[in-house]
């Protein structure tokens, strides 16, 4: 019987070969697809993350300064059982009790009556400071101190001319008139700087103002990475929010992590773009009585971000960047209210800022 219909050794030999060449290929061709698949991934959950921050900054930034828009409805707490104890003209600072001191700062102008005993008020102080941190629509009862340039006299106080306790009904009506802090962006010694940013305001428009701190923070063992033969290291860029106490020896609530390997070179105070992670290339020198301060006009953001840190396709090092430019209008409006005269109108920067670091402020 002929045998000759069967594969001989050498050709089975050979097809065992392809077979094994063709396999190795597919191998190879699947290996780099799921490497460039979870490359792409890491690329893509690194992105998310850091465009994520960078509309969180730049919607935070853009309200520094803010103060809550001036609110109507607020009178004195109501007829007192000393009459004589309304506030009268005099030289020194009279406290006066509110029905709602919600919204009110150290450092507002109040409107204060109304017809010929009309007045503005600066504000020295309020108590309890916690009252002014208080949703818009709740009221909160407290006490002012102003000094007071007219009498403001219920029925039955002395010293008091016929035509002061007959102008208007009592209570009088208070206004608190507002204006944009200047100093919205910390400038000065061990502030804002080229990784740090610390700034205030009423950041999210329901009345409070906080403090916030963005910063790059790396423990000592953190890996760095050398890119067109400068060698950055990896930080963390952390946030942390605080309620503005108006109290001396305030401290931060601990920082969170932002976003994650962050490329930057402190010595040369820059990323792999060259730039910082925050610049201000705008700043305006007004007169804010007593004092002169540079406010910042526009803050720029520059953020490097290493992949994985190395990437899984190729091997090497891989970063992408996010950049945008903030301009903080509460800022700009404090500029003009300065240059139109009114530089007296504009609140001073709040007592305990900036505000101290605790020990555990990295988490």
């Amino acid at each position: 019987m002929d045998a000759s219909g069967g594969f001989s050794l050498a050709e089975t030999l050979v097809n065992v070969a392809v077979i094994t060449l063709l396999m190795s290929i597919v191998i190879s061709l699947m290996f780099q697809s799921q490497k460039r698949f979870q490359g792409n991934a890491v690329v893509i959950e690194s992105n998310q993350a850091a465009r994520a921050a960078m509309e969180l900054m730049t919607q935070e930034i853009g309200q520094a300064g803010a103060n809550p828009t001036f609110t109507l409805s607020k009178t004195f707490a109501g007829a007192s059982a000393t009459p004589n104890s309304q506030p009268v003209a005099a030289p020194s600072v009279q406290s006066v009790t509110l029905n709602d001191i919600c919204q009110i700062f150290p450092g507002d102008w109040l409107g204060v009556d109304s017809g010929q005993n009309y007045e503005l008020v600066h504000v020295t102080g309020t108590s309890p400071i916690s009252g002014t941190n208080c949703a818009s629509s709740e009221q909160v009862s407290g006490t002012i101190t102003a000094v007071f340039q007219q009498d403001h006299c219920q029925p039955g106080s002395t010293g008091c001319t016929a035509a002061e306790l007959n102008s208007t009904p009592w209570p009088p009506p208070v206004t608190s008139y507002k204006q944009a802090y200047p100093s919205g962006i910390l400038q000065g010694t061990g502030t804002s700087d080229d990784k740090t940013l610390e700034f205030f305001g009423d950041i999210n428009a329901d009345g409070v103002l906080n403090y916030v701190v963005y910063s790059l923070y790396a423990p000592a063992d953190a890996p760095t990475l050398a890119v067109n033969g400068t060698t950055y290291t990896l930080y963390t860029l952390y946030r942390s929010i605080t309620p503005v106490t108006f109290a001396s020896g305030a401290t931060n609530n601990p920082a969170s992590p932002l976003v994650e390997n962050v490329l930057y070179n402190a010595a040369n105070k820059h990323g792999p773009t060259g730039q910082p992670l925050f610049s201000y290339p705008v700043t305006v020198t007004v007169g804010v009585v007593p004092n002169v301060m540079s406010v910042v006009g526009t803050v720029v953001v520059n953020l490097c971000v290493a992949v994985s840190p190395t990437s899984m396709e190729v091997n090497r090092a891989d970063w992408f960047t996010m950049a945008t430019q903030i301009r903080p209008l509460n800022l700009a409006a404090a500029v003009a209210v300065n240059n139109a005269g009114g530089s007296r109108f504009l609140p001073p920067l709040p007592a305990g800022l900036p505000m101290s670091k605790p020990e555990n402020y990295y988490q």
